[in-house]
């Protein structure tokens, strides 16, 4: 009967090679945060760019309440550029006037 002995070295290693595995785990999530955070900003920045684009806002406040081409009612949060969910026609600003 040979039995194997699992010493105070083979626990030893075990609990070294979790410790390694969590360290290298948090520094993975440590280097994401970081890159993350410097795409945050700069993706916050853009944002306040496209808010503030007198274009898009007119056009959100002038979003139709029908479709033109059918006649549908649309949803309340339809904006021009897109399409009816009925016919299918893309609803553009400049088509409103005429």
């Amino acid at each position: 009967m040979e039995q194997k002995k699992s010493g105070l070295p083979a626990i030893l290693g075990l609990i070294a090679l979790i410790f390694v595995l969590f360290a290298g785990i948090k520094l993975v999530f440590w280097g994401l945060g970081v890159v993350i955070g410097q795409d945050t900003g700069s993706a916050s920045a853009s944002q306040s760019q496209i808010d503030l684009d007198p274009s898009s806002q007119s056009q959100e406040q002038a979003a139709p309440a029908f479709c033109p081409y059918c006649g549908q009612g649309l949803f309340e949060g339809f904006r021009w550029g897109q399409f009816c969910p009925y016919c299918g026609e893309q609803l553009t600003l400049g088509e409103a006037a005429e």
